[in-house]
């Protein structure tokens, strides 16, 4: 919602929705270089434990990257996730609270 007073706009107020399943996969894929096809099942986990939170995702997206589930390999320069279907979604945490409290308590103090 905008607020025009005096000539100037101001932001009072943004509805953000869900992303859709295939938005998600655009995401993923922006994200990792590839194509959205490609990021099926990636996808089908994230949006599955984020039901298409964009922020949700992001935090997802960076904790299977912290955990190795997602990594670069740079003898290939592409990205890879190296679990199958089944225990990917346990790299996951259901709780966004629990996801940044694992990042907090790996920073080093």
């Amino acid at each position: 919602r905008l607020n025009d007073q005096d000539g100037s706009l101001s932001v009072h107020g943004m509805d953000l929705y869900n992303l859709t399943p295939d938005a998600i996969s655009r995401f993923i894929g922006d994200c990792i270089s590839k194509e959205p096809e490609e990021v099926a099942d990636l996808k089908n986990v994230v949006y599955q434990k984020t039901m298409g939170n964009i922020f949700y995702a992001m935090q997802s997206m960076e904790e299977l990257v912290r955990k190795n589930a997602l990594y670069y390999d740079v003898m290939c320069f592409d990205w890879r996730w190296s679990l199958g279907k089944v225990a990917l979604p346990n790299f996951l945490s259901d709780d966004i609270v629990e996801m940044i409290k694992g990042k907090v308590e790996e920073l080093p103090f």
